[in-house]
């Protein structure tokens, strides 16, 4: 891996241009003055070089058209390569905004009602889909529309690995408030394949991509990525195992360029005739935030302190409004990922953010002001930290790893039913080795950092194998980011 010192002097002489921008002129800020392109690239390295992000891709709109486009610093802390404005980047939860554009295009067709209640489009009952039996006897889901999924207000956790129990419920009744919930899209996706008869990423391609010119965004792995895709870090900045995510999921799979997606934007606020009444309701606020943070606890602390700019969600996004008019907003966040984007519509100025890093969040409102002039959007809300120049830059010491009896190795091997994240980890040994796969193509071993605790190489998940008091392997916990999710051992 290159010094810390190494990353700083390549990110500092590394950049590709998107477009015909080129590195010098003017940009126009949100409140009319010039910023100066060459004033503004400078305050953006000095902005990633202080907080450890590697790369960047950045893209800024003026008057309702893209004006400027650059991509910063490298793929990979490792390799050093610079990013281009080819370079792909994991879109993590910009994937609901595409979604929503896509459904209200549907809507837009009549394929679909907001308004109508999502089971009747099903062919059976809702609980007696395997994924959604946790609702057996809760027919409050008979309540849940398009409307509700879109506007975060079905009533479901964000996810139910996030819950005590790890099971699907409701927090509330479907309509009754905002809360985030990626539940409530990837309901919203088995009932739009349901209706369509297709998937979501061949919908998708025809509806949106392939008319928008996103030629290199998709919500499932292309091979044609592989030699130009960026790299997920963490906070330390290492460079962490790529996800090549093989089924399309609306709430978080995408892939795509800040180029392509500031495609998306230009779409949604140069809209005519019809698709302009159609965005118009995809924009409108639909349920008002009065709630202190985004997640968390204080999710459900009631605040006034946003009806200021009349924080709310619309369909698929965030709202707010400024002296400037009406903004929309989307967050994107994964292990090594973390994206912003922001288009102030009435003033036609936005930005899209992509970063390969889990440090991005912490300098995001720094670098909205020094591109666009935005000191509006609800970074507190979103639970953004601010900037420490104390933070701890210096990874933890790697685990090490120990030799295992294999008689014990054999007792882990296995299938373990992952329920809250609708997957099946398979676990196996062979000579000598525990192997860890979630399709049986793709195998990864498994070190032990003791006994019954596993880790992989390079990537900061922990694998507990649980024992019963009869000293049978009956579960295995996934540690990830402070979260665990227990899979049970199946036959």
């Amino acid at each position: 891996m290159i010094t810390k010192l190494g990353f700083l002097i390549v990110l500092s002489l590394v950049s590709g241009s998107i477009g015909d921008s080129g590195q010098t002129g003017e940009l126009k800020s949100l409140d009319g003055r010039s910023i100066s392109i060459p004033v503004m690239e400078t305050d953006v390295v000095e902005i990633m070089e202080k907080a450890g992000v590697p790369g960047l891709s950045c893209v800024i709109i003026n008057d309702s058209k893209v004006v400027y486009g650059k991509t910063f610093g490298v793929k990979s802390s490792e390799s050093g390569e610079p990013n281009d404005e080819k370079t792909v980047f994991a879109a993590a939860s910009f994937s609901k905004t595409v979604f929503a554009y896509l459904v209200m295009l549907l809507v837009e067709d009549g394929a679909l009602d907001l308004d109508r209640p999502l089971h009747e489009y099903l062919s059976q009952s809702l609980p007696n889909y395997q994924k959604y039996s946790d609702l057996e006897g809760d027919d409050r889901y008979k309540k849940i529309t398009a409307r509700m999924c879109l506007s975060h207000s079905t009533g479901f956790p964000n996810w139910r690995f996030l819950t005590e129990d790890n099971r699907l419920k409701f927090l509330f009744d479907p309509g009754e408030r905002h809360s985030y919930s990626g539940e409530g899209i990837a309901l919203l996706q088995m009932v739009v394949e349901e209706v369509t008869g297709r998937g979501l990423e061949e919908l998708a391609r025809e509806k949106v991509f392939d008319p928008l010119g996103m030629m290199r965004t998709g919500y499932v792995w292309q091979k044609a990525w592989k030699d130009n895709i960026a790299a997920p870090h963490d906070q330390y900045q290492r460079p962490k195992q790529l996800d090549e995510r093989n089924e399309a999921d609306a709430a978080g799979s995408m892939f795509t360029t800040a180029g392509d997606y500031a495609k998306l934007l230009v779409a949604i606020i140069n809209a005519e005739g019809k698709r302009k009444a159609t965005m118009a309701e995809m924009l409108d606020s639909r349920v008002s935030i009065g709630y202190r943070n985004m997640f968390g606890p204080g999710a459900w602390q009631n605040t006034d302190e946003y009806e200021s700019i009349r924080l709310a969600w619309g369909l698929g996004w965030g709202r707010f409004d400024t002296k400037h008019g009406r903004a929309f907003f989307h967050t994107g966040h994964d292990f090594g990922w973390q994206n912003y984007t922001v288009t102030f519509a009435d003033a036609g100025t936005g930005v899209v953010f992509l970063s390969n890093s889990d440090n991005f969040e912490s300098v995001a409102r720094e670098l909205a002001e020094a591109t666009i002039g935005d000191t509006y959007s609800p970074f507190d809300w979103l639970g953004y930290p601010h900037y420490d120049p104390n933070a701890n830059r210096e990874p933890p010491p790697e685990p090490v790893a120990i030799d295992v009896d294999p008689a014990v190795l054999e007792t882990y091997t296995g299938a373990y039913e992952m329920t809250s994240l609708g997957k099946t980890l398979i676990v196996k040994l062979e000579e000598g080795q525990l192997l860890i796969s979630d399709d049986k193509v793709q195998w990864t071993p498994l070190l032990a950092e003791t006994e019954t605790r596993f880790f992989l190489a390079e990537e900061d998940y922990r694998f507990v194998f649980v024992k019963s008091s009869a000293g049978k392997v009956t579960r295995v916990n996934l540690e990830i980011d402070g979260i665990e999710i227990p899979g049970e051992k199946v036959e």
